[in-house]
């Protein structure tokens, strides 16, 4: 068994607010931490020589290159702060017996919430209003909102915040269709297990709580518009890459949908965590939509919760303990 206080963790696009969280965390494990504000990079990856294990998150992309330079630095162990791991290349990893474990359980209520919050933003036109209200422009016009109680809400993804989100949306008294791999009893109770073309069919809004994947990706297309209600609404909170964004822009233009909401964005690693203020937005699709009323975006915050922060903390660290004790991780990927 290894002792694992004498393991270096370096962990990389690291927050200020996170760091109280790190050691009041680290208690248990003993852990060697530095931190870097910055995110890891073919540029930066010699910081990681002298380090045993790097957390990263979702903004790092493990391909060839990158596995190789952890791999000649001297990592041994991944912890990606993310229930997605569609950024680690896990063959890459494995011809250098690097192994990484993800976080698939953290506080999936803060991702419900979020959605539902959008949902609701968007059926009462929040966006619109809150531009009125600091224009100082108090009349009704355009504003008349739809009630959630007398919608069908159809969610594609059915595991921990996919059911998280049935079990919130149960309490508004809206008809929910739910269409996922792995349906549990809770999903069964709730909703109406569904194939993917009658839910599109039915819902007057889509959720999206799916992982990325090869088959998933750009699920949400051209197509699959086609198929949807006219006017129906559409919010991800999932992966980016699920979504055909120009699709859904030339959507939004003809109405075929009548809104779109999302804390992911397919080409987010352009603006993410970038201050643009007084600044023209060089990727002119996101402009474009950021420019319509019926059009929501968060920053990929839906997560971003103490509760979460914690628990995506812990697990990291649980599972670079395991690695290091046992060679083993449950999360590992």
């Amino acid at each position: 068994m290894e002792k694992t206080g004498t393991w270096k963790v370096l962990v990389t696009a690291h927050r200020q607010d996170e760091t109280a969280i790190f050691e009041k965390v680290n208690k248990r494990f003993g852990f060697l931490l530095d931190y870097q504000k910055e995110q890891l990079t073919l540029k930066n990856a010699n910081v990681l020589k002298g380090y045993d294990a790097v957390a990263i998150n979702a903004g790092c992309e493990v391909d060839r290159e990158m596995a190789a330079a952890m791999h000649e630095a001297g990592i041994r162990y991944i912890a990606t702060r993310t229930a997605g791991k569609d950024h680690i290349d896990k063959n890459e990893i494995k011809k250098y017996g690097i192994k990484a474990a993800n976080v698939p359980g953290y506080s999936p209520n803060a991702i419900s919430e979020h959605t539902v919050l959008l949902i609701l933003s968007l059926l009462r036109k929040m966006k619109t209003q809150l531009r009125r209200i600091e224009e100082q422009y108090f009349f009704l016009n355009g504003l008349r909102g739809r009630e959630l109680k007398s919608m069908t809400v159809g969610v594609i993804g059915t595991g921990r915040i996919g059911t998280a989100t049935i079990q919130d949306l149960s309490g508004f008294g809206c008809r929910i269709l739910a269409n996922g791999h792995h349906p549990n009893p809770e999903v069964q109770r709730l909703a109406e297990q569904t194939d993917l073309e009658p839910l599109l069919a039915q819902s007057d809004i889509v959720v999206l709580h799916c992982p990325m994947s090869e088959q998933n990706y750009h699920m949400i297309d051209a197509e699959a518009i086609q198929k949807m209600k006219p006017g129906a609404l559409l919010v991800n909170t999932a992966r980016g890459g699920l979504v055909d964004t120009k699709a859904v822009y030339e959507a939004l233009k003809s109405g075929r949908l009548g809104g779109f909401a999302m804390d992911v964005y397919e080409y987010e690693d352009q603006t993410a965590r970038k201050d643009y203020r007084g600044k023209q937005l060089d990727d002119l699709l996101l402009a474009s939509l950021l420019a319509m009323d019926q059009v929501i975006f968060t920053t990929h915050t839906a997560f971003y919760t103490d509760q979460a922060i914690e628990n995506i903390v812990e697990s990291s660290l649980e599972n670079l303990d395991s690695f290091f004790r046992t060679g083993e991780s449950e999360n590992e990927i």
